[in-house]
């Protein structure tokens, strides 16, 4: 028998869940009506006048989202070290001058449906497409090594006008109607999805796209707490492994490929080398080792194009800055 107190205290702790959650209903339907608002003004804009509304917002947003700013400031120092700060600061305006015209620019695909002959005139160079057409002739699919950088929802629809189909593992979002309504926009502009839960399903699902020949896209620089420890970007830090793993299981081919924005603001595809895949007998160091060697070849990109990655994600959670 529970007594007084403790029953009352158990009220209290179910009335809080009670009020969380409400909250949290609250919010996503405020969230809701926002992106619908947004989605339903974006019918009206071009292009040009989305990438301004992304231009302007970016640059106040470096000033008005002191959190994400610091975050920014924090991931970017524990990697250039060496390099003065205020040029640091210089590279993450950008980064959110970047962020906000990419998140623009996104918004205005899933509100147009473009066809292949208008993403041509937006992704104007590819580089490297004849590394990807000679695995493709393989007929074991391609895994294709990606990060969020430059904007990387454009890259389905330009692998898709370039004859490839592709797709990607993507977490749900919490608001089931908010996940909904991207999935089917994200399907118009030829970003396929495979959801992430249950895990089970989206390995089987993958694995069957990838016996089809085609191309899984896996973006492997974020932070995973189920991954392995690896160095990326000269700090060791939890890595997801979904791409050794599938690599090893199918003998598809490993290419990065990334989407980038050029000097004159349109974008290039670029499609590296194919990637050797290190097998052994034991299993766990290769997928140790060929993490690590993704994570390099990632690495490179990012150091090419640094105001075009999103600093803001916390991939070296708990590192403190004497400790790098």
């Amino acid at each position: 028998m529970k007594s007084a107190s403790e029953k009352k205290a158990a009220g209290a702790r179910e009335s809080i869940d009670m009020n969380k959650e409400k909250k949290k209903q609250i919010e996503r339907w405020f969230g809701r009506q926002w992106v619908n608002l947004i989605l339903i003004l974006s019918r009206f804009l071009t292009l040009e006048i989305a990438r301004f509304c992304g231009r302007v917002l970016g640059k106040a947003a470096f000033y008005l989202i002191p959190r994400h700013r610091r975050g920014a400031l924090r991931n970017i120092e524990l990697i250039y070290k060496d390099k003065p700060k205020e040029e640091l600061r210089r590279i993450i305006r950008r980064t959110f001058i970047h962020a906000s015209c990419f998140g623009w620019e996104t918004v205005y695909l899933y509100t147009h449906n473009i066809t292949n002959g208008e993403v041509n005139k937006l992704v104007t160079k590819v580089e490297g497409l004849e590394y990807l057409q000679k695995a493709a002739t393989r007929g074991k699919g391609v895994i294709g090594l990606g990060a969020h950088l430059g904007n990387f929802t454009l890259l389905g629809k330009k692998l898709e006008s370039l004859g490839f189909a592709s797709t990607s593992i993507m977490r749900q979002m919490r608001d089931e109607k908010l996940e909904t309504m991207f999935r089917i926009m994200r399907s118009r502009i030829g970003q396929n999805s495979i959801p992430k839960f249950p895990v089970s399903r989206a390995v089987r699902e993958s694995i069957e796209w990838l016996k089809k020949g085609k191309i899984l896209m896996l973006y492997v620089d974020q932070r995973s707490g189920q991954g392995v420890e690896v160095d990326f970007m000269g700090i060791p830090t939890p890595t997801p492994t979904g791409a050794a793993v599938f690599a090893l299981k199918t003998e598809a081919a490993v290419l990065p490929i990334v989407n980038v924005r050029d000097e004159e603001g349109f974008y290039k595809l670029l499609i590296g080398e194919e990637v050797p895949i290190v097998r052994t007998e034991d299993h766990k160091k290769d997928i140790l080792v060929n993490t690590a060697k993704f994570n390099k070849i990632i690495e490179k990109y990012i150091r090419l194009y640094p105001d075009q990655w999103f600093w803001f994600h916390n991939r070296w959670k708990g590192v403190k800055p004497n400790e790098n």
